[in-house]
């Protein structure tokens, strides 16, 4: 509900409402809001529950360029641990959302996105890299939604997509490295076009 959101930034987590419509107690739903704080997505309130998150300007720029950092890191190990097989499941993931994209299917083209990223991150068999990416796209997929669905940005995003997968089938490590961070580093741009009137200093 928050990736999707269904609860906006700053927003109240509503604990007995949420746990009635999930058809739990609130139990499960107050631990999931404890996990949701370590994650980055809420935060927790001295005797007024959970809110959504809401980062400043500042801090999702800084997101953004620690996950660039990481993706260049990731690219290089990427070109040379990549095996056929998951080079040829990025290409099809990159061919499903160039059709997606031709329907005009925003919903899919944002699943097979982030399908994509993760098949990526797998890619580069490294735990810890793996750890640590999977919570920075988590807390920045609120704002790579918003980035993606301007303008022209899912055919930008997804031709974006197409250099990284060739850099990494003709095992170009740097080439790799510097597709991978570029990627990220132009989707922040395309965020801040997007969304930085939402956000005050």
């Amino acid at each position: 509900m928050i990736l999707d959101g269904e609860l906006q930034r700053g927003a109240r987590v509503n604990e007995f409402a949420l746990a009635a419509r999930l058809g739990v107690s609130r139990g499960p739903v107050r631990e999931a809001c404890r996990s949701l704080t370590q994650a980055g997505l809420l935060e927790a309130r001295s005797n007024r529950g959970f809110f959504v998150r809401k980062l400043a300007l500042k801090e999702v720029i800084d997101l953004y360029d620690l996950r660039a950092g990481l993706m260049r890191v990731a690219g290089a190990l990427i070109a040379n641990r990549a095996t056929a097989a998951e080079i040829a499941r990025l290409r099809a993931l990159v061919e499903e959302m160039e059709r997606a994209r031709g329907r005009a299917d925003h919903e899919r083209f944002l699943e097979l996105n982030a399908g994509f990223h993760g098949a990526l991150v797998e890619a580069a068999d490294n735990r810890r890299l793996r750890e640590v990416c999977d919570g920075l796209a988590k807390e920045l997929r609120i704002f790579r939604r918003r980035g993606l669905l301007s303008g022209g940005a899912m055919e930008s995003s997804n031709r974006e997509h197409g250099a990284i997968v060739d850099a990494i089938a003709a095992r170009d490590a740097e080439r790799a490295a510097a597709a991978m961070e570029g990627h990220i580093l132009r989707g922040k741009a395309r965020f801040l076009a997007a969304a930085v009137d939402e956000f005050e200093d």
